[in-house]
């Protein structure tokens, strides 16, 4: 490496890293070099997966840059981190106990929040004790979304088509979620937060818990509780919630058929 060029570390994520048979790729790129020069770079030398280029996140050192901000304004370092963050599709276990769990209780701006990943199968309890340590006297409302493993396939993710195509007539038979380690959690507290404090009262806490690992089908891998003076404000909240979750953290779904696997992603997370 002369002064001219730098190493950027690439982080891949789910199909990529599949793809690449890796979780990690050195990059030199020339000094100055911008985060899009850097995924564009990554794309050219790889056809096999240039239908995922329109709809890749990036993580710069740890941190997950927010969509609306311009990658040809980000630029890099020697020695950065880039994460590549293909589309989401997060919809013998760890058991999370009511005082770890009330350990997880936060109390920001606007309510209470618990956001946590945790290894899949989620424990059976955990709807209700969320529910216990979210839900105050003032709340009048809880809703909770449970969202499980149905037999019936997504939306593969850009490229998988033809992979999944091969499956049209079989039945999903379980999940593997992979979550981006120190990315995804941060991002699931952002969105309650975000939630909570624009509410202006009208919520009084969010509990999420989404499962890492292996999810058999008729499993739980999703856990959310909303708690809300009314029950409007708190149907409205779980919504919003769900629906940002599956657009904007970091976890990704691959569907298990008896003769394969495809990779899948939320239709929210795809750019138009």
């Amino acid at each position: 490496m002369t002064h001219e060029t730098m190493q950027i570390t690439v982080r891949l994520f789910a199909i990529l890293r599949s793809r690449e048979g890796r979780s990690t790729v050195a990059m030199q790129v020339p000094s100055g070099a911008t985060a899009a020069a850097l995924v564009d770079r990554f794309f050219a030398d790889r056809s096999a997966l240039v239908a995922l280029r329109p709809h890749i996140r990036v993580a710069h050192n740890g941190t997950l840059i927010a969509r609306d901000v311009e990658l040809a304004e980000l630029a890099l370092s020697d020695g950065d981190e880039v994460a590549l963050l293909p589309p989401a599709s997060g919809g013998a276990a760890d058991t999370l106990g009511a005082d770890e769990l009330a350990a997880s209780l936060a109390h920001v701006a606007g309510g209470r929040r618990i956001a946590r990943i945790l290894t899949a199968p989620l424990d059976a309890a955990t709807e209700g004790r969320l529910a216990a340590l979210i839900a105050s006297e003032g709340d009048g409302a809880v809703v909770t979304f449970v969202g499980r493993t149905r037999a019936t396939p997504g939306t593969p993710a850009p490229g998988e088509e033809a992979t999944a195509a091969r499956f049209a007539n079989e039945r999903v038979v379980g999940l593997e979620y992979e979550v981006a380690a120190g990315l995804a959690e941060p991002a699931l507290a952002a969105i309650c937060d975000v939630i909570l404090a624009t509410a202006n009262g009208a919520i009084g806490g969010i509990g999420v818990v989404h499962a890492e690992g292996s999810v058999p089908l008729g499993a739980t891998s999703l856990v959310a509780v909303v708690a809300a003076p009314h029950r409007a404000a708190a149907y409205s909240a779980s919504q919003q919630l769900i629906d940002a979750l599956k657009r904007d953290v970091p976890i990704w779904k691959l569907e298990r058929f008896e003769s394969g696997e495809v990779w899948s992603a939320n239709a929210d997370a795809l750019r138009d």
